[in-house]
């Protein structure tokens, strides 16, 4: 049988030179990974400031967000909590970096991790592990850092719009684990999770055309998969919540795991649903500066007339 070659995940498609000014982006990123843990915050804090100033889109998004989730919160906490979320977005643009191309060795004297009982107990039983977790900014480094301590990992990704940023994603991402799955090949997901993989699951974005419910999350109702629940019944897989945080002073990272959601799935996929969501809640609540506010998380609604973003 042939084997049939992704085009579009080849570099070498991408040597003209409108792919020049990305090409170059992510050299420099390559470089930063040589600079002092300070230095690469600092930059980071800079450029997120930066995005801060010149998105007001995406600045507006994240303050809607934020009210809805802190309603008893001032003007200024507010304000001061969109800033503390922009500053680690930019500084997770280096981490990306990290994330990519830094040694294993090197990551692994920096992470430490809470709760890994919980993962050692759910991967003795060879029925796979869905790692539960949210867009937090530290999201990349979250995912090679977990990738180190289940024996067997697998990775989940949503193809970005820029093909040949997801041609770099895919490339660099591939080197975490086992196998790199895209999101909508479910089959490759199930297959991993009966093989007893541990498999990274991120399921805290806007859907409008999938499998969805509505429930209830940070404050409002939001479009809510149904597939964290379904993949755990078709699997037997335990579904355990983690989320990764980003230490100060550039001292590295710590990874904390919780218990795997009890009793679940039950029969009720809407009841599911909004457990998956009330547990991604909770993460958000116990680290909300370094989560991803600026997504309209709540684009899809019921009323399909009503527009969150809308002022």
């Amino acid at each position: 049988m042939t084997k049939i070659i992704d085009k579009s995940l080849q570099f070498r498609s991408y040597l003209t030179p409108k792919h020049w000014t990305l090409w170059f982006a992510i050299g420099l990123l390559r470089l930063s990974v040589y600079l002092p843990a300070p230095t690469i915050y600092s930059l980071g804090t800079f450029l997120g400031m930066l995005i801060y100033r010149v998105t007001p889109s995406r600045r507006r998004t994240a303050r809607k967000n934020i009210i809805q989730a802190y309603p008893y919160f001032s003007k200024q906490e507010i304000d001061a909590l969109n800033k503390k979320a922009f500053k680690s977005l930019g500084i997770s643009i280096f981490e990306m970096g990290i994330a990519w191309f830094e040694k294993s060795d090197v990551l692994k004297q920096q992470c430490q991790i809470e709760g890994k009982k919980y993962l050692d107990d759910a991967m003795a039983k060879n029925k796979g592990v869905i790692l539960l977790t949210g867009h937090f900014t530290t999201l990349e480094i979250g995912a090679r850092l977990i990738g180190f301590y289940p024996e067997k990992y697998n990775g989940v990704f949503k193809k970005a719009h820029d093909p040949l940023f997801n041609a770099i994603m895919v490339h660099y991402r591939s080197k975490f684990g086992d196998e790199l799955i895209d999101n909508k090949n479910v089959r490759s997901i199930i297959r991993g999770l009966k093989k007893g993989h541990a498999t990274w699951f991120a399921p805290d974005q806007d859907f409008r055309h999938q499998d969805i419910v509505f429930t209830p999350f940070l404050g409002g109702i939001a479009s809510t998969l149904t597939a964290t629940a379904k993949l755990a019944k078709m699997t037997g897989a335990a579904v355990v919540p983690f989320y990764p945080i980003r230490l100060e002073n550039g001292k590295g990272f710590k990874l904390v795991v919780l218990p795997p959601l009890e009793n679940f799935p039950s029969d009720d996929i809407e009841a599911d649903s909004a457990r998956v969501n009330k547990s991604i809640e909770e993460m958000v609540y116990a680290c909300p500066e370094q989560y991803l506010w600026s997504h309209k998380r709540f684009k899809t609604q019921p009323d399909q007339n009503f527009d969150f973003y809308a002022s």
